[in-house]
């Protein structure tokens, strides 16, 4: 299991929180102040990686069309337009907003933080899908520093030549986006009080 905290802890809250189990994290510092953790993955430069590694082949990094993490509002119609191809005949797509609630408890707003890894971990991530399913086109876009009750959190988009292959992809994505991607969130309840939890 790679560190998701070194040296001084950065997340005091974030302690015990181990949902995010992953290779890449190494030494590096989570981010704790809301700063962009994860620009937008190069995503030639993860085929590059993927073809130096023996065995490593991944045909999917070329269907994922963007994968970023970022502070700036998120927009549905730029994941849209992504996967938007003359060959994709359905597109499902996922849109994950900030809930008013969770355990029985008012939400104020959340606060994601992410490690400098992210963006690159979820051009993985996506990669590994579009492997996985029929897909032709992969889009996903996750938000960072603190958002209000309604907003856009992550977007998932994904194009297909048939819709069965879209859901199922774009499922897939999504429960891997939470499962592997080093993002955190904390949640500011209506009484003051907060607590750390695993992404989205």
């Amino acid at each position: 299991m790679g560190h998701i905290c070194a040296g001084p802890d950065p997340l005091p809250g974030a302690r015990g929180v181990t949902t995010h189990h992953h290779h890449a994290v190494g030494d590096h510092h989570a981010v704790g102040d809301g700063r962009i953790a994860g620009p937008t993955v190069d995503l030639k430069a993860v085929d590059r990686e993927a073809a130096g590694r023996p065995g490593a082949v991944r045909p999917g990094a070329g269907r994922v069309l963007l994968a970023a993490v970022r502070e700036e509002e998120l927009s549905v119609d730029e994941c849209l337009r992504a996967v938007h191809r003359p060959d994709v005949g359905g597109v499902a797509l996922f849109v994950g907003t900030v809930r008013d609630h969770d355990g029985g408890r008012g939400i104020a707003e959340l606060e994601y933080t992410a490690h400098p890894s992210a963006g690159t971990e979820m051009g993985r991530v996506a990669a590994g899908v579009a492997d996985a399913h029929p897909v032709l086109a992969v889009a996903v876009t996750h938000r960072t520093g603190p958002l209000d009750v309604g907003d856009i959190a992550v977007v998932v988009a994904v194009g297909a030549a048939h819709r069965d292959g879209a859901f199922a992809a774009c499922r897939q994505l999504i429960d891997e986006v939470k499962a592997q991607v080093p993002i955190w969130k904390r949640q500011v309840f209506l009484d003051g009080s907060s607590e750390w939890v695993g992404a989205c």
